[in-house]
């Protein structure tokens, strides 16, 4: 078995339409413009999302105000509010989200404020800002996408591409490195890995937010900023890592959490986009084009995505109903099947009545990009454009 039969449910089999999406997401953006909390000028933390030992809401774009303000910025041209996000640039660092992570990465720290800011109201003085806390960050231990640098490098090729300043691709280029030299090969495993430091604390994660998917995204979405010869050098060993630490089952496939580790964690195994194989579909659609036993082990990640089904009780991007969503989505884009179109506008329906039915039942929404309702809405409108990009990731400035 390769997922955790409980913690899904079966597709509630509502049909996708474009007139269903539009209502949702103008439910969510109602919700979110009158439950802001205005003395505060962020919205109140849902229970999943609160640590217990935080004092105030979050700042940052994972599952605070900045993501919120971008989704909605995102959605609803002119509802992002300048005086609320430049407000919380200063906020993040005096409130910080992850007080041990003082800079706290672009999903996590100042940068992903200064990022939202950027996009509606771009200035050479703030991007200054961002190329240092760039730079700063190529020292960091973390080797991840959420608090380390390789985030800083998914927002340096997106800058490069909007402003074609040419700081941006040396600064990607630096990332590139520092990536490249950590990258070990583990000759026990066959694979190649990196390890993650956190305090006294190491690991080799494998997923899209923690560990190798990420890292080997961040890489390959570099296009031209990674030269032919070592984008070469990647994928292949891209594809041989994780086709040696693939578990595969029946025409099914997972990922283990931990390089080595067991598919079981905490007593459940993980089919998502953080950990997983839907965070494997969402980064790595596009790697290894000509290979077919890549793309057929692609293909086994999508079955057991669909096989497994909706989440239980979590609609949101990053473990829940519509981050599959976009795996699905992601999988049509490289096959070209329509049947995965057919099948993420599913799981995305599903997902909106999942928000529906619990903003019913609290008399409020759940307000975060990645966890709540906010980032659900945008899998809505990205399966009705066809957009396999994933929020923050490939798609900020």
């Amino acid at each position: 078995m390769l997922f955790t039969p409980e913690r899904h449910e079966p597709l509630a089999g509502r049909a996708f339409s474009e007139r269903r999406v539009g209502e949702v997401i103008e439910r969510v953006l109602g919700r979110a413009q009158r439950e802001l909390d205005v003395g505060d000028g962020r919205w109140p933390p849902d229970e999943a999302d609160a640590d217990p030992e935080d004092e105030h809401p979050a700042s940052c774009l994972y599952h605070g105000a900045a993501g919120i303000a971008w989704a909605l910025g995102e959605l609803g041209p002119g509802l992002v509010d300048r005086q609320l996000v430049e407000t919380l640039e200063d906020r993040i660092l005096t409130e910080p989200d992850v007080p041990d992570w003082a800079a706290g990465g672009v999903w996590l720290g100042v940068s992903g404020v200064l990022a939202v800011s950027e996009r509606h109201w771009p200035d050479p003085a703030r991007r200054d800002r961002l190329a240092e806390l760039a730079r700063s960050s190529l020292h960091s231990p973390a080797l991840e996408v959420m608090l380390g640098h390789p985030g800083h490098m998914a927002l340096a090729a997106q800058l490069h591409a909007r402003t074609g300043e040419e700081r941006w691709a040396e600064l990607w280029s630096a990332g590139a490195m520092r990536l490249l030299d950590e990258w070990r090969y583990d000759e026990e495993l066959g694979a190649w890995l990196w390890t993650q430091t956190f305090g006294e604390r190491e690991r080799r994660s494998v997923g899209a937010a923690h560990g190798l998917v990420g890292n080997l995204h961040v890489l390959l979405s570099g296009g031209s900023l990674l030269p032919a010869e070592r984008r070469v050098e990647v994928e292949e060993r891209a594809v041989s890592t994780l086709t040696r630490l693939a578990v595969v089952e029946d025409s099914l496939a997972n990922w283990p959490p931990e390089a080595g580790g067991s598919l079981v964690a905490n007593n459940r195994i993980r089919v998502q986009w953080c950990h997983g194989a839907a965070g494997v579909l969402t980064s790595l659609w596009d790697c290894a084009p000509e290979n077919d036993e890549w793309s057929e082990l692609l293909l086994a990640a999508g079955r057991l995505v669909w096989k497994a089904g909706p989440f239980r009780d979590q609609p949101g991007v990053c473990h829940g109903t519509a981050g599959n969503a976009y795996a699905l989505l992601a999988l049509w884009r490289r096959t070209g099947d329509e049947r995965w179109l057919e099948r993420a506008r599913a799981f995305a329906m599903h997902a909106a009545d999942q928000v529906e039915n619990r903003a019913a039942q609290l008399g409020h929404g759940r307000h975060s990009l990645f966890t709540g309702d906010e980032g659900v809405a945008l899998c809505l409108d990205s399966c009705a454009t066809g957009d396999e990009r994933l929020p923050v990731l490939d798609r900020l400035i």
